[in-house]
């Protein structure tokens, strides 16, 4: 499978209405693809673009400022693409994925887009932590598993630089 069949597969599950938190946004992309949906988004990114539209909630900051500091808000599907890699993975493991439980809805989706392993040529900037597909299904053992896959493709990266990836997905639903 390509990230676009993991892409689609998170898509499927969105219908009107739903409540999505795209976390690590960037540009919003995915948010607008979600927006496009019925969805209301919630898109959270330090560089998060502040006028994507009426069904986009932008979220100017950090991950880790926005789960510090959001309220009981619950959500029905969240979003996490290529941005695990850049967090600490203690404070993953130890904040972020209980965070998930206390707020995504029963019935909830979480999809999960990360590395294994460093991409070839490696990036600039060096990433902090790296998960495995089965790494990340240990801490979901209690979740109906949709998705979960581990592989390796070769492709231009967002700038076109040509690298050879090493990627995790997980698509798992709160039961």
């Amino acid at each position: 499978m390509t990230p676009k069949d993991f892409t689609s597969i998170f898509l499927n599950h969105i219908k009107p209405g739903h409540k999505v938190l795209d976390l690590g946004a960037g540009s919003g992309d995915f948010s607008q693809m979600f927006a496009d949906k019925g969805a209301i988004v919630t898109a959270v990114d330090s560089k998060i673009p502040v006028d994507l539209g009426e069904s986009i909630i932008p979220k100017k900051m950090k991950i880790e400022e926005f789960i510090a500091h959001e309220n009981d808000e619950r959500y029905d599907l969240i979003f996490l693409r290529n941005i695990l890699q850049f967090l600490d993975k203690q404070w993953v493991f130890d904040v972020l994925l209980p965070w998930f439980q206390g707020h995504l809805n029963t019935g909830g989706i979480i999809g999960i887009e990360t590395f294994y392993q460093e991409p070839e040529p490696a990036f600039d900037h060096p990433m902090r932590s790296l998960y495995s597909a089965p790494e990340l299904s240990g801490h979901f053992l209690s979740w109906q598993e949709i998705h979960l896959q581990q592989y390796d493709h070769s492709g231009p990266d967002l700038s076109g630089t040509p690298r050879h990836f090493y990627t995790s997905d997980i698509i798992v639903k709160k039961v």
